[in-house]
């Protein structure tokens, strides 16, 4: 089982160490984008089977991620891999490497895909023009204030909403996900041969959590999809989502959900500071 995983990251370099030393195997390699607003990792730059791929500036709900995203799925697809992971950096796996290659082994996709829209992915992501290259969370700046007056100003002007979608049926679903060479190839050759659909997401919000997603959706592959790898607890306000702490690894071992074959392989997510938390998960989980 070869594998390359995908990794997103932009802070927390002692925990992205972490993540790699766990993953690190002989069929293994790493495609890391580092946002380009961030310094480089150079504790990490010299260590084998990595490869650092092209940097952009990566906003948040903006385009700048999912070209991130693009931009490692086709470093890696040049190179032999069966399956292709994509994680983000604080990101940390919470069972065996035996269990994700024989999870791998079933085949299937293993992304989770929604048809259609719900309360927390509204249509509104799509239907209106969005733009990138700002920090959407900082609403005291002046320069986010005035994208977010002109694209409410858009909004309330059905003139400017986007009204042909350039596909069938419209899916959403977490941006992290464990897909075949297969679907990763269908997905890479659909971009290039559809532009249209690329043009239309690169001024939606948050594009990294439908684009993909709506392209296996309309495809063969939709039959294959199992659900993400990935547990993420949401239940917090602030910060969000929630850190892994040790109650959740007392959760993990407990819990029916996370027995057995089922549940998740990894859970965000981790700091720098989480050393403590991922000591008793390699001890008590990871044997």
């Amino acid at each position: 089982m070869k594998i390359a995983y995908l990794i997103n990251a932009f802070n927390n370099y002692e925990h992205l160490n972490r993540l790699l030393s766990a993953l690190d195997d002989e069929g293994v390699r790493f495609f890391i984008h580092i946002d380009k607003k961030s310094k480089m990792p150079e504790e990490i730059v010299s260590r084998e089977r990595v490869v650092f791929v092209d940097r952009v500036k990566v906003w948040w709900g903006g385009w700048s991620l999912q070209e991130a995203i693009i931009i490692m799925m086709k470093e890696a697809f040049r190179h032999e891999a069966d399956y292709f992971v994509l994680l983000s950096g604080t990101d940390y796996p919470i069972r065996p490497n035996r269990h994700l290659y024989n999870k791998l082994k079933e085949g299937g996709e293993y992304i989770n895909i929604i048809r259609g829209f719900c309360s927390h992915k509204p249509e509104s992501r799509i239907r209106y023009y969005y733009f990138d290259g700002f920090n959407r969370r900082n609403k005291k700046s002046l320069k986010t204030l005035f994208f977010f007056v002109l694209e409410e100003l858009q909004r309330r002007t059905k003139l400017v909403a986007k009204r042909n979608y350039p596909f069938g049926q419209i899916f959403h679903g977490a941006t992290w996900w464990a897909l075949s060479r297969d679907c990763v190839g269908y997905v890479l050759d659909y971009m290039e041969n559809n532009p249209d659909c690329v043009r239309f997401y690169k001024t939606s919000l948050a594009p990294d959590e439908s684009m993909v997603h709506t392209i296996i959706g309309n495809s063969k592959h939709y039959r294959n999809c199992r659900g993400n790898l990935t547990y993420t607890d949401w239940s917090a306000k602030k910060p969000s989502p929630a850190i892994i702490t040790g109650h959740h690894v007392d959760m993990f071992k407990k819990h029916p959900a996370f027995s057995g074959d089922r549940g998740p392989f990894f859970a965000r997510k981790f700091l720098d500071t989480s050393g403590d938390v991922v000591t008793r998960i390699e001890n008590e989980m990871r044997l």
